[in-house]
C-alpha cells in the first residue's frame, strides 16, 4: 500500500520520482505509519482504562482505527500500517482492559457492521465498473479483459511461487529440528495458494485512485484500473473460490485437533489455577465456608467433565451428569422465558424489565448450548 501510494502521488504530481524523495517518503510511510498506530493504540488502552460505561468504551473502539488513519494521514505516512499496528496492540491489551459486557456487545456490532461494510463495498464497486465499462471504448474493453486473465494470472502465480519459494529457502537456511517439525507438504501450500482470494482492500485501493491529477486533468486509465482490479476480484472469488472444495478433498488434510488441545489445555490450567487460589481469596472477601465448599465442589465437577471429554469416555458418570444437567437448565431456561412474556403480555411487567431479564437468560443459554458469538 505504500508503493501504491508514492505511485499514485508521482502519477497525480505531488511527489517526485528521485532516489532521496523515494526513500524518505519510504520511512515516513512505514516508520510514520508504525509509531502513529503505537501512539493511537497507548492513547486508547489510557482511555478505556478510565471508561466504565460499555457504549463509550465501544465508541473509542470504533474511533481508533479512524484515529490512527488521521493522524498517519496528518504526517503523510501509512493508513494502513498504522491501523494493523494499532490493532496489534490493543489485541494484546485488550483482554486485559475490556471488561465483559463491553466485549460482547463489540463482538456482536462488530461482527455485523463487518458484513455490512463489505457488502456495501461490493455495491460501490458494482456502481464503479459500470461507469467505468461506459467509459471504455470497445477496442479498450478488449484489451481490459485480457489485462484482467494476465494479472490474474501473474497475481495468483506469484502467490504460488512465494510459497514455495519460501518455504525452501527456510529449509535451506533453517536445519534445525523444531523447523523440521512446523514443514508441511506441498499438498498443504497448494491449498493456501488456491485460497488467496482478492477483495476488499483490492477494491478500496482501486477506488481511492483520483479522478484528476495536478494540472487538473483526468488521471490516466483510471476506468482501466477499476475494470482490471474489479475483473481479478471476480476472477479470485469465483473461480478459485469454486475449486477450493476440490482442492481440499484432493489434499485429504488430516484433522486439526490443535484448537482443541489448546482450548483443553486453558480451561484445565484455568480450572485449577482457581481451585488452587481458592482459599486465599475466599479469606480476602471473607466468604462463607459453606460457599466455598459448594464452589469447590462446582469446580471439581468442570475438571471432572473437562478430563472425561478429553479422554473420549463418552460413557463416563460425570459426562452423563453434564449432560443431563445442561438439558435440564435448558428447558428450565425456556419455560422462565415463557413466564417472563406472559406476565409482559399480562402487563404485570414493563418491557424494559423484559429485555433486563431476558438479556441474563440469552447468555446463560448461550454458554450451556456451547455456541459461539459470532466475531
Amino acid at each position: 500500500m505504500v508503493i501504491y501510494g508514492l505511485a499514485v502521488g508521482i502519477t497525480v504530481g505531488e511527489e517526485v520520482l528521485s532516489a532521496p524523495e523515494v526513500s524518505w517518503l519510504f520511512l515516513v510511510g512505514y516508520g510514520g505509519g508504525a509509531l502513529a498506530g503505537a501512539v493511537t493504540a497507548w492513547v486508547g488502552v489510557q482511555i478505556r482504562r478510565r471508561l466504565d460505561d460499555a457504549l463509550l468504551a465501544n465508541v473509542v473502539t470504533v474511533l481508533t482505527p479512524f484515529t490512527a488513519v488521521l493522524l498517519a494521514g496528518a504526517i503523510q505516512a501509512s493508513g494502513v500500517l498504522a491501523v494493523v499496528v494499532s490493532g496489534l496492540m490493543l489485541s494484546r491489551t485488550g483482554p486485559r482492559v475490556v471488561r465483559a459486557d463491553t466485549r460482547r456487545q463489540a463482538q456482536a456490532f462488530l461482527s455485523l457492521s463487518t458484513f455490512l461494510l463489505n457488502g456495501a463495498l461490493f455495491v460501490l464497486v458494482g456502481l464503479e465498473l459500470h461507469s467505468a465499462v461506459s467509459g471504455l471504448p470497445g477496442f479498450d474493453l478488449t484489451r481490459g479483459l485480457i489485462l484482467v486473465v494476465g494479472v490474474s494470472a501473474v497475481v495468483i502465480g506469484l502467490r504460488f511461487v512465494f510459497l514455495f519459494a519460501s518455504a525452501y529457502l527456510i529449509r535451506l537456511l533453517n536445519r534445525r529440528p523444531q523447523q523440521r517439525l512446523r514443514r508441511v507438504s506441498n499438498r498443504a501450500r497448494v491449498v493456501s495458494g488456491v485460497a488467496g482470494f482478492r477483495g476488499a482492500v483490492s477494491l478500496a485501493a482501486a477506488l481511492a485512485v483520483p479522478h484528476t491529477v495536478a494540472s487538473g486533468g483526468a488521471f490516466p486509465a483510471r476506468h482501466m484500473i477499476i475494470f482490471v482490479t474489479a475483473g481479478v476480484i471476480v476472477v479470485t472469488l469465483v473461480i478459485q473460490a469454486l475449486l477450493l472444495p476440490g482442492v481440499v478433498r484432493w489434499v485429504r488434510l488430516p484433522s486439526d485437533t490443535h484448537i482443541e488441545q489448546e482450548r483443553h489445555l486453558a480451561e484445565t490450567a484455568a480450572a485449577q489455577e482457581a481451585l488452587r487460589a481458592m482459599p486465599q481469596i475466599a479469606a480476602g472477601l471473607s466468604t462463607d465456608p459453606d460457599v466455598i465448599e459448594r464452589m469447590r465442589h462446582e469446580y471439581e465437577e468442570h475438571l471432572m467433565v473437562l478430563r472425561a471429554n478429553h479422554a473420549g469416555a463418552n460413557d463416563d458418570l460425570a459426562l452423563r451428569h453434564d449432560r443431563h444437567y445442561t438439558a435440564l437448565r435448558l428447558a428450565l431456561l425456556a419455560h422462565k422465558r415463557g413466564t417472563l412474556i406472559r406476565l409482559r403480555d399480562e402487563q404485570r411487567i414493563d418491557d424494559t424489565v423484559l429485555r433486563q431479564v431476558q438479556a441474563a437468560l440469552d447468555t446463560e443459554e448461550i454458554y450451556l448450548s456451547g455456541r459461539e458469538v459470532p466475531d
